[in-house]
């Protein structure tokens, strides 16, 4: 009598923590379903749609002497632990602890790019993360992860098809930052917006294991809803459960919109930075300059060589071989100039520069922030007149902002 039921109180008290907003964050469930395909992601046959099997499964593993296997699942580690469900230690795992020192975590970002013209998936923006460093120095030593679809080399005419109904698989990759800074704001010119998320120590440690846990995953990806931005966004639930921001999106996902909800989310972002491309860059700093300079930056440009004016100041002068040297950099990495002629024109420019005393502070440069664009559902109604006649008109449809 009293083995069957301490099976009952067992069975009663499992199923109250599997049905907790926190094991199903977790697991990625959603209606009871995980979002996540792949099946090592799970220890229990029907994990996938059995949330109460798994959190059974996962504490038969960290009960048992299985340590590889449980090196896979840092994150259930520290929420059994939490929960006093299980009483073991984590084992030593020589792989994760490698993460963890390449990454060094010191916070978490949230980015937002602007659209890219040449690739049509990206006309709606992109979204990812940025581990902060604890590195001294600039975020450029930082990580960034990624979320996909492996569509391969050459997805050829049937790329939209497949995107949109679900036949590519997406997952995550962590890549160094100033990758992703070079591909998105030098090569494709997208302006960045960044997000600084406030994570305490607890969640910052969570994040980071969670991720270990579903970065050796896939998930069946889908354009307009199981993406970049949805798969971010259920991360962010796994850290913290209150937010509930996957739930916001049960039609599509835009990446502006899933920006939007982080960045309205109570005591959940703390500081907004703006990271211009280099494009943005040259534009503005041409358009600072005066007649004088202009016409000493376009002649340089043209003869590849900067006979600067004596009537300009030394921050004056400054300023045209500043964007020159910007601009060499953006013909180089839109493969417009060779590599000898890149190092040709970049030296001479920084050895006249160099010559210069500047007492001049950088400019920030302001840009438009996405977070003061319409919704992208909007519905609109007006009233005028045309010739003495009064009309009406309305406007509802979807924006894909």
């Amino acid at each position: 009598v009293f083995f069957l039921s301490f099976l009952f109180s067992f069975s009663v008290w499992a199923e109250d923590w599997s049905n907790s907003p926190e094991w199903l964050a977790i697991g990625h469930y959603q209606n009871k379903k995980s979002s996540i395909d792949s099946p090592n992601f799970f220890l229990s046959k029907d994990g996938k749609k059995n949330p109460l099997s798994e959190l059974e499964a996962s504490i038969k593993l960290f009960n048992s002497d299985d340590n590889q296997l449980k090196c896979q699942f840092p994150a259930r580690y520290l929420f059994l632990k939490k929960h006093k469900l299980i009483a073991t230690k984590f084992p030593k795992c020589e792989e994760f602890e490698e993460f963890k020192r390449d990454l060094q975590p010191g916070g978490v970002t949230l980015l937002f790019t602007d659209a890219y013209m040449n690739n049509p998936s990206s006309l709606f923006g992109h979204t990812l993360i940025r581990i902060d460093t604890k590195r001294k120095g600039s975020q450029m030593l930082a990580h960034g992860a990624n979320y996909g679809a492996f569509t391969g080399e050459n997805p050829g005419p049937l790329y939209a098809l497949f995107g949109l109904t679900g036949r590519y698989f997406g997952g995550f990759t962590v890549k160094p930052y100033y990758d992703i800074i070079n591909t998105y704001n030098n090569i494709e010119n997208r302006d960045i917006w960044e997000l600084n998320l406030d994570f305490s120590k607890e969640e910052l440690e969570f994040f980071v294991a969670h991720l270990w846990e579903i970065g050796q995953t896939q998930s069946r990806y889908y354009f307009f809803t199981k993406n970049c931005s949805y798969m971010l966004l259920e991360m962010l639930d796994a850290v913290r459960p209150s937010l509930k921001l996957a739930s916001k999106f049960p039609v599509q996902v835009i990446p502006l919109d899933s920006f939007k909800a982080v960045f309205r989310s109570k005591n959940l972002v703390k500081d907004i930075n703006y990271r211009p491309s280099r494009q943005k860059q040259i534009i503005t700093a041409v358009a600072d300059m005066n007649d004088v300079q202009k016409k000493a930056y376009f002649k340089g440009l043209k003869e590849k060589k900067y006979e600067l004016p004596e009537n300009l100041s030394e921050d004056e002068k400054s300023d045209v071989l500043g964007t020159a040297y910007q601009f060499v950099q953006y013909q180089y990495v839109a493969k417009k100039l060779e590599l000898a002629d890149y190092r040709k024109q970049s030296f001479d420019i920084l050895r006249q520069r160099s010559k210069l005393k500047t007492t001049k502070e950088e400019k920030k440069i302001q840009g438009k922030s996405p977070l003061e664009s319409h919704e992208s559902m909007r519905l609109t109604a007006g009233i005028g007149a045309k010739n003495g006649n009064v009309f009406e008109e309305s406007y509802d449809k979807l924006i894909l902002s």
